[in-house]
């Protein structure tokens, strides 16, 4: 495979085993435009390096280790190995999740999901990852088993506004947090939160201008909100004809064509969603089974002819062809313990 036909991911997964077989590391994967996969060897970077980001500023990889005091890591990649950048540093704070860059590649966010906190970390040569800011949410929600306290679940910069904002699904809330302060202050002001719908359940959010689209974990809805006026302004049923198992959404993605990706762990399935940016309207395009169970997170390759779905469940990795970004049929299954996470190579 030629690079310029290639998009390389590395996949994030669970060294604990606790769902999926124990994995030995995060390793490479190469997608070939015709769908065919290359699988490198695992490396060994800590315990459970469940997320991972690529800072598109610097190519600097961040890690955030999901264990019971939290951890982030930085790195170089240079082709297969994974060379250290920055020292490990600690969140303080419970199972982080997720983890993002901001443009600068500077800052590194990780979402603790137990610890209901988003920690701000640096990213620079020898210097400790330990968070420097770290920024506890208050609220609940109505259901009592998943909902009793915040759970921050992805951090995502919305550049456009100066902003980050961080979907919590124990609150039903998407938390909006000043960026123009760094690197003297990382307010939060509640007054500036986006409020859902009771009972949502907000996991994962993309941007598209003036809008970001959430999968809302536990009610299986896809929620349109206006970033500008701050207000959500309608949800939406991702699959009407999946029986609920408690498992809900996961991932999204957008594509250039305009189709919205989401992760469904009720249908083990990838499904399509048709955006109208004009009318901020949501429609059901299209559900394709993976094959696989437990569809943790989900990406696409460059060219966005292949989407990748990370089964963690199954320790699986499987590749679906994309036409005109919306799912047709699962080309290829790839083997690998536990994946939880593919970072894309920029």
């Amino acid at each position: 495979m030629s690079a310029a036909e290639t998009t390389r991911f590395w996949v994030g997964a669970s060294t604990a085993g606790a769902l999926g077989s124990a994995a030995r590391g995060i390793r490479p994967l190469d997608v070939a435009a015709d769908g065919s996969t290359t699988l490198g060897e695992p490396v060994d970077v800590g315990a459970n390096p469940m997320f991972l980001a690529i800072s598109a500023a610097t190519g600097v990889l961040a890690i955030v280790h999901e264990v019971a005091e939290g951890a982030v890591s930085t790195w170089t990649l240079e082709g297969d190995d994974v060379l250290p950048f920055g020292l490990p540093g600690a969140t303080d704070a419970a199972d982080p999740c997720h983890v993002a860059f901001d443009e600068s590649g500077a800052w590194a966010f990780a979402a603790n999901y137990s610890g209901g906190r988003l920690t701000a970390h640096p990213s620079a040569p020898d210097v400790a990852a330990s968070a420097v800011f770290s920024i506890a949410f208050a609220g609940s929600g109505p259901n009592a088993e998943r909902q009793s306290s915040p759970h921050p679940h992805q951090a995502v910069v919305d550049a456009e506004r100066g902003r980050l904002l961080v979907p919590d699904l124990g609150s039903d809330r998407i938390r909006v947090l000043a960026l123009d302060g760094l690197p003297a202050e990382l307010p939060h002001d509640e007054a500036d939160d986006v409020v859902l719908h009771a009972g949502a359940g907000p996991r994962h959010l993309v941007i598209a201008g003036d809008v970001a689209i959430v999968a809302n974990e536990l009610d299986r809805t896809a929620s349109v909100v206006d970033l500008v006026e701050g207000r959500e302004l309608a949800a939406f049923p991702v699959d009407e004809r999946v029986e609920a198992r408690g498992l809900g959404l996961s991932a999204i993605r957008l594509t250039r064509a305009g189709t919205v990706l989401v992760g469904d762990r009720d249908a083990d399935a990838l499904v399509a969603l048709r955006f109208d940016l004009a009318a901020r309207t949501l429609e059901h395009a299209a559900s394709v089974p993976t094959g696989g169970r437990h569809p943790r997170d989900l990406h696409v390759t460059h060219d966005e002819r292949h989407a990748l779905v990370a089964d963690q469940q199954s320790d699986s990795i499987a590749v679906v062809r994309l036409e005109d970004g919306v799912p047709t049929e699962v080309v290829g299954i790839v083997g690998t313990p536990a994946p939880a996470c593919l970072a894309r190579v920029p």
